[in-house]
């Protein structure tokens, strides 16, 4: 419980919450993959995958797939990218 404790205070949720929302920002700008019967978006990974089929007699649930695993890889790129980045913009602004 000791080790939770400790995950659950080095993490920035500022900058977990920021990455959550450029990851859904972005996968609407990113270009996408289309496939012959799929749509999947996401980056770096793709993690959203919308499937091409008729309207009628299809819901919403059975034409989009959400793969949680690579959502949450992207989660994690973009979190340690953003506390590399700041990290360098902290570096540089005190040198100044």
């Amino acid at each position: 419980m000791k080790s939770i404790d400790w995950i659950i205070k080095q993490i920035n949720w500022k900058v977990l919450n920021f990455s959550v929302y450029f990851e859904i920002l972005i996968s609407y700008f990113m270009p996408f993959k289309v496939d012959e019967y799929e749509y999947q978006v996401g980056f770096p990974l793709p993690f959203l995958t919308v499937y091409d089929k008729p309207i009628i007699h299809a819901n919403l649930f059975s034409t989009i797939h959400i793969n949680g695993f690579r959502l949450a890889i992207n989660l994690l790129i973009v979190y340690f990218v953003t506390i590399l980045l700041l990290k360098r913009y902290n570096k540089v602004k005190i040198s100044r």
